[in-house]
């Protein structure tokens, strides 16, 4: 087991221009979602892993796909879906420069969300 804090780091592909289905033909893999407004990818899939190694993921995909992904990007917004729980006190997280420079190649932006258990309803 791994002490891993929850977190996802998911690629989509909006399918503002076309439709998942060819979306998913041309980078040559299924959706891993359902949706049909966006085309998803969470490289290294749900299971426990620290934010860092699943945007190493991201970046990896990213940069095996490029030229694909440019021309997606041309009629379709890409984003970088970020979500994780964040230690006590204070947390956050470190984009790596060249995966800032292959997001900024595709247009893309980045989303983030932070998960944060509460036992009580104090501060609402």
């Amino acid at each position: 087991m791994t002490d891993a804090p929850w977190s996802r780091a998911a690629l989509r592909v909006w399918a503002d221009g076309s439709s998942v289905g060819e979306i998913a033909r041309r980078i040559g893999i299924p959706s891993a979602d359902d949706s049909t407004k966006f085309w998803y990818v969470e490289p290294g899939g749900d299971g426990p892993r620290h934010l860092d190694d699943r945007l190493k993921l991201v970046k990896g995909f990213m940069a095996g796909n490029r030229e694909v992904l440019k021309s997606l990007a041309a009629t379709a917004p890409i984003d970088l879906m970020v979500s994780w729980s964040p230690k006590d006190g204070q947390d956050g997280l470190v984009l790596e420069a060249e995966l800032v420079a292959l997001l900024a190649e595709c247009g893309a932006y980045v989303a983030m969300d932070t998960y944060v258990e509460s036992d009580s309803a104090e501060g609402l």
